[in-house]
């Protein structure tokens, strides 16, 4: 029986638990069935952006993130310097902007590539990349 690939948990991901977008819970659950992993640069971005959309001071917003990973197991992981040519090159092939990936989105994608582990995200900034196959 092969062991089930870890998971790399995005932003949006995150966001989208936390403010119970549609399809959160099959979120969750996916989540809960594997090995959960997120960058600290993922949690600081997930608190910012709570912070603005529930108008939550950021310290409040970061304890908010901060106990959904530790309710769903999710280990927070660092960003490690063996990571950032993987970020560069994200940005290369998968370009800036609003089409493109941001500057988390590029640090989530090297995550997951440095880690081989599948990238859980909402929205399309990661469809048209290489990031889980």
């Amino acid at each position: 029986m092969s062991r089930p690939r870890s998971l790399m948990v995005e932003t949006s991901a995150i966001i989208a638990i936390l403010t119970e977008e549609r399809g959160w819970h099959a979120l969750a659950e996916e989540i809960a069935a594997g090995k959960a992993m997120t960058t600290c640069v993922n949690v600081f971005e997930a608190a910012l952006a709570l912070s603005r959309e529930r108008r939550h001071k950021p310290t409040q917003a970061l304890e908010i993130v901060q106990a959904l990973c530790e309710s769903l197991d999710i280990q927070t992981m660092s960003v490690f310097p063996q990571m950032l040519p993987l970020a560069a090159s994200a940005r290369e092939k998968y370009g800036a902007g609003r089409y493109g990936l941001n500057f988390g989105d590029c640090l989530s994608y090297a995550a997951a590539r440095h880690f081989h582990a599948q990238l859980l995200f909402v929205g399309k900034d990661f469809a048209k990349t290489d990031v889980n196959d």
